[in-house]
């Protein structure tokens, strides 16, 4: 209905080059608004600089299944280009909360919600000094099958992929970091 009658407004054989030019003129006015209400934002890159930073990374060992995957999606992540002497380290442990079994419109399913969290200090080498320290979690649902070989299964397959997911997340708050130190 809108668009019959902003198209009728635009034909109208009076005045519809003047009408359509009067809208260009609106909608280019407005466009010009909302790119300045943007203008305080800036956008940089990752330098080189930065990536030398994160290839300076010791990645400490984290216990278990989890932790050797999550320490090895971060060393791949991080040594792009090869490992440089290390000027910092990234000591992280890894926790699993409990799955809880959720339920569709009152009636319990094989649905289950598991949250892994990581929590991870970045320290200087040179002093001692931690100069980061944060914590990440992520989600995922699980056991959407009956037998309980296949729920073993997607518990292993959702520790796995919640590893890695977090070994990124990781990664990219430490781009962040040395990102925001280069200013």
């Amino acid at each position: 209905m809108l668009k019959t009658e902003l198209s009728m407004w635009l034909s109208n054989r009076t005045g519809g080059m003047t009408n359509l030019r009067a809208f260009r003129l609106v909608s280019s006015l407005l466009c010009g608004l909302l790119l300045a209400g943007c203008s305080n934002l800036s956008v940089r890159q990752l330098g080189d600089g930065n990536q030398e930073n994160l290839r300076q990374i010791a990645v400490a060992a984290t216990d278990g299944r989890e932790g050797q995957l999550y320490r090895r999606e971060l060393q791949k992540l991080l040594y792009i280009g090869g490992q440089l002497p290390e000027n910092y380290e990234l000591t992280s442990s890894i926790s699993v909360s409990a799955s809880s079994t959720l339920s569709v419109q009152g009636a319990t399913s094989t649905l289950e919600k598991m949250s892994m969290t990581t929590s991870f200090e970045l320290s200087s080498l040179t002093n001692g000094k931690i100069i980061l320290a944060d914590n990440i979690t992520a989600d995922a649902t699980l056991g959407t099958v009956t037998s309980l070989y296949g729920q073993d299964k997607s518990e292993i397959h959702a520790r796995e992929r919640l590893a890695i997911l977090l070994a990124k997340r990781v990664f990219r708050r430490l781009q962040l970091y040395f990102l925001d130190q280069s200013q």
